[in-house]
């Protein structure tokens, strides 16, 4: 599989789609209160890398890192957020993100 092909095993869908859910949760964080947009950025530092674990142990650790390639140039169009106290550009978020779930595919390998 090349990385502009998609894979359609069930657990690439749903990393796809929680890829998704994360890319648009960073974008709209700004719009968000400071203590819900902690618990936001919180749970897509987990969700995203647990989603990520299960489609690599599931249906490969290529099509999960081509999944997540094909997100992790994704432009974020919003500028920054508020997190653990500290004020961070939402591309440097998202990197993070794009990043922690690579990390976790690999540990799978």
């Amino acid at each position: 599989m090349t990385m502009t092909e998609t894979s359609d095993h069930p657990a690439i869908i749903r990393l796809r789609i929680e890829l998704d859910a994360a890319w648009k949760s960073v974008c709209t964080l700004e719009d968000l209160a400071d203590e819900r947009r902690g618990r936001v950025v919180a749970e897509l530092r987990t969700a995203v890398p647990d989603v990520a674990s299960r489609a690599a142990l599931e249906a490969g650790a290529d099509a999960a890192v081509a999944e997540i390639c094909r997100f992790a140039d994704a432009e974020v169009v919003r500028a920054d957020v508020l997190d653990a106290g500290a004020v961070v550009p939402s591309t440097e978020l998202w990197d993070s993100i794009v990043h922690t779930a690579a990390e976790a595919v690999a540990a799978r390998r």
